[in-house]
């Protein structure tokens, strides 16, 4: 069974390295970094399943971390912080699940993300969720993978991916297209939608000349050719 990741993020490196040493021995595969920015880019990069985040950090905040993280995925997100003070505690659990101020205790810690991590399971057994065994989405988590390795996609980008999963198999129109992306359409849809679908290409096709998955329908749209499609249904 593949361990659950979990990114540890706190500029303290000897916090860091407790955390991570606590998190492997439960079991866990810990990431870790030291800072906001360095923290986003292992995040993007490794997909973790679970957030450990300092609250109080040099350059890019806990908070402000958090927040660019919520805006790709949910994952649960266990703020560590210095301390105690109901607002410190009120914007922690605004942004994350929970929060732990101190005195620290690794292992009341790693209760608590156990139980974060069975809870989001709980809450998204039924997530819409495409998987071919080569290309996964979870449209709940917005996490992409093709071969095991992670993908980033812009908002535009995850939010086309997304429909064409929705309506796989369908031919989609130009209009139709760009209708959802942008909220509405115009004369050069053709050409802005071709753009987007071309970028997904790149990120996603083995081989862009030749794509499997998004085929271009003549002079009407384009299709997302579903290999595999497991979900409750395909609202």
């Amino acid at each position: 069974m593949t361990p659950v990741k979990v990114l540890i993020i706190d500029p303290d490196r000897d916090v860091l390295e407790t955390v991570k040493a606590h998190t492997t021995r439960s079991g866990f595969e810990a990431l870790g970094a030291q800072n906001g920015k360095e923290g986003i880019e292992v995040f993007l990069a490794n997909t973790p399943q679970a957030i450990i985040l300092r609250d109080v950090m040099p350059g890019l905040s806990g908070w402000d971390t958090a927040q660019r993280i919520r805006e790709m995925s949910d994952i649960p997100i266990l703020f560590i912080s210095d301390h105690r003070d109901r607002a410190s505690m009120e914007r922690a659990l605004s942004l994350g699940d929970d929060y732990m101020p101190p005195p620290w205790n690794w292992e009341r810690l790693l209760a608590k993300l156990s139980a974060l991590l069975k809870r989001y399971s709980a809450e998204h057994k039924n997530t819409l969720l495409y998987d071919d065994g080569y290309l996964k989405v979870d449209l709940a988590s917005r996490l992409v993978s093709k071969g095991g390795e992670s993908i980033y996609l812009t908002d535009t980008e995850f939010k086309l991916l997304s429909f064409f999963i929705r309506r796989a198999n369908q031919v989609l129109k130009y209009d139709e297209l760009l209708e959802y992306i942008l909220g509405h359409t115009y004369a050069k849809a053709k050409s802005h939608v071709s753009r987007y679908v071309g970028y997904l290409r790149k990120k996603i096709e083995d081989d862009s000349a030749h794509p499997v998955y998004f085929c271009t329908e003549r002079g009407v749209g384009y299709s997302f050719k579903s290999r595999a499609f497991t979900n409750q249904d395909s609202k």
